[in-house]
């Protein structure tokens, strides 16, 4: 039979039966004449149990080593006890995922939720992974963008260079302008950001930008590319959530006016929600 008709019977797309044939899991007879692929029923059964094991997560390495007569009751063994790994991980993601919606948050308290995790080590849970690979992403989203206050307005290129200088003095960073203006670039440690100054209700803030952030991934490249993605939204989950709860108090308890504080709130959350939308399609 032909390409089309072993796509039609297994539901494997003719760009994965050819892949697998490249990878030597499949061997289909070639007609003389045209050269074309013919598959016969022992190929679509083979394409079968390939597909059953794929939905199992296993390797094509492991996939090949089935096909080729090793025991398959030991390899599906091994990726069992990989999973329950993986299952336990999760659990733990879970519980903190459950402390931290039913923790009051008033700033960024991360020696808290590290203090957490470790507990929960400490009492049996496979988290030293998850705490290790958090503090992965958490380390490359901090790199990416940051933002402060600067002690001028930033009004032209020089103010804004020297509130980069003294930032970076500030914190004790190696901090090297490499072109002024006021969307200025500049290189701390060798990685390239860009600058660009708004004003806010407390007067102009400086955010700097990576310009190739992708360029830091590579340094959580064994995380799991999911899991890097849930441990990047936590992370920008609690730095922004942070922001409202202080504002509302800075208003309420500084200002004396709790109609104002709740009003800004609700304009930042709806702020916030428009920005973990985009946030989620990154």
């Amino acid at each position: 039979m032909s390409i089309k008709e072993a796509e039609a019977l297994t539901g494997i797309t003719k760009q994965n039966i050819r892949f697998y044939e490249k990878k030597g899991l499949l061997h289909p007879h070639r007609n003389q004449e045209n050269d074309y692929r013919e598959y016969t029923d022992e190929d679509i059964e083979t394409l079968k149990k390939i597909k059953i094991l794929r939905k199992l997560d296993i390797s094509l390495e492991h996939i090949q080593r089935i096909l080729n007569g090793e025991d398959m009751a030991s390899i599906i063994q091994q990726q069992l006890n990989f999973l329950l790994e993986r299952k336990n991980d999760l659990d733990a993601a879970i519980q903190m995922c459950q402390f931290l919606l039913h923790t009051e948050i008033t700033s960024m308290n991360t020696e808290k939720v590290l203090r957490k995790m470790e507990d929960m080590e400490k009492k049996g849970g496979r988290f030293m992974t998850i705490l290790n690979d958090y503090k992965k992403v958490a380390n490359v989203e901090a790199k990416k963008e940051f933002s402060f206050i600067p002690d001028n307005m930033a009004l032209n290129p020089a103010q804004f260079t020297e509130a980069l200088c003294k930032y970076a003095s500030d914190n004790d960073l190696n901090l090297c302008i490499t072109h002024e203006g006021m969307y200025p670039k500049f290189e701390i440690d060798g990685v390239e950001y860009e600058a660009y100054r708004s004003f806010g209700r407390f007067g102009a803030v400086i955010t700097c930008e990576m310009t190739h952030p992708e360029l830091l991934e590579k340094e959580y490249a064994d995380v799991p590319k999911e899991t890097s993605r849930i441990y990047r939204m936590i992370h920008w989950a609690i730095f922004h959530t942070a922001i409202p709860i202080i504002g509302f108090l800075y208003f309420w308890l500084v200002g004396k006016n709790i109609l104002l504080a709740a009003w800004m709130t609700i304009v930042y959350l709806c702020m916030l929600r428009f920005g973990f939308r985009s946030f989620r399609a990154r």
